[in-house]
Formats: C-alpha cells, structure tokens, sequence
C-alpha cells in the first residue's frame, strides 16, 4: 500500500492500447453489430500478474454520441475483455459524450481517473497510466497521476 489513498491504480486506455482499432482508429464492429474485441499483443500476459495496482479502464467513447454505438456495447466490450483478461478489472469508466460538450469527464480532462479514484482509495500520485495517445498523458497529468507510460513502451510493441 502506497501513499495516503493507499492503493496504486493502473489507468488503461481501451482501444489502441488494450484492444485493436479500425482503420478509421475507432473500436472495431463485427457483422453483428458487437464490438469486436481482439486484446493487443502482450496485454494479457503484462497485465494477468499485476497484484499491486487496482487496473482500471478509462475510455473516451464519442461514437455514442454520434450514434455510431450505444453505450451497452462498449459496457460489453469491456467486459469481454475483463473476460478475456480473468476479471482482474477492478472498475471501468466510459465517456459518451463529444468533445463540443466540454464534459468533465472526456480525456484529456482528468474526471473519469479522478472519480475511480474517489470511489476505490486510490493513491493518484503513486499510480500509473498507459495509453496510447497525448489525450490520455494529459488526462493522467489532469487526474494528479504520478506516470505515464506510452502502451508500446508498457506492453512492449515493437
């Protein structure tokens, strides 16, 4: 146990960073309207060890507002990859909003680490978070996350 929160959170960025993305860089659909859910090389043997870190999920999800998926879709994904990962997720966050609604919540504003880390105890200073994007470095510096660490460099992507 860490700090005064107590436990140390691993914040991950959902697609480009646990799962693969389209060519377009959003979550990929199968024929049947599910998101199609393929971990990223090397997420579910880096991640299944982790003990001493809670392992949250934090994504950005426009294409809800867009009309592009609804909200119940990601929520699944997620948890196939919970699934897929042994349920060692400790919570997940999703923003469905644009970015022309300014919400507290959408990367690179900090409110979807900051509200995990409310409601789990979470030392923010002695966490990490990975993700693949300059958004979601600057929602860890938003949210007081302690380090960044780029998924390639976590996961080790050549």
């Amino acid at each position: 146990m860490a700090g005064a929160g107590g436990n140390r959170g691993l914040f991950c960025d959902l697609a480009g960073t646990l799962v693969k993305m389209d060519e377009t860089r959003q979550l990929a659909l199968g024929p049947d309207g599910r998101i199609v859910v393929e971990l990223l090389p090397g997420v579910a043997e880096r991640l299944r060890p982790i003990r001493d870190h809670l392992i949250f999920v934090v994504t950005n999800q426009a294409g809800i507002a867009r009309g592009r998926l609804r909200l119940e879709q990601v929520e699944a994904a997620i948890a196939e990859v919970a699934h897929q990962l042994g349920d060692i997720l400790t919570g997940w966050r999703i923003c469905p909003h644009d970015d022309a609604d300014r919400c507290a919540c959408r990367k690179p504003r900090g409110g979807m680490l900051t509200e995990l880390g409310a409601a789990y105890g979470v030392d923010m200073a002695g966490s990490t978070m990975v993700g693949d994007q300059e958004i979601d470095a600057a929602a860890a510096r938003a949210a007081g996350v302690g380090r960044f660490i780029w998924a390639h460099d976590f996961f080790g992507w050549q």
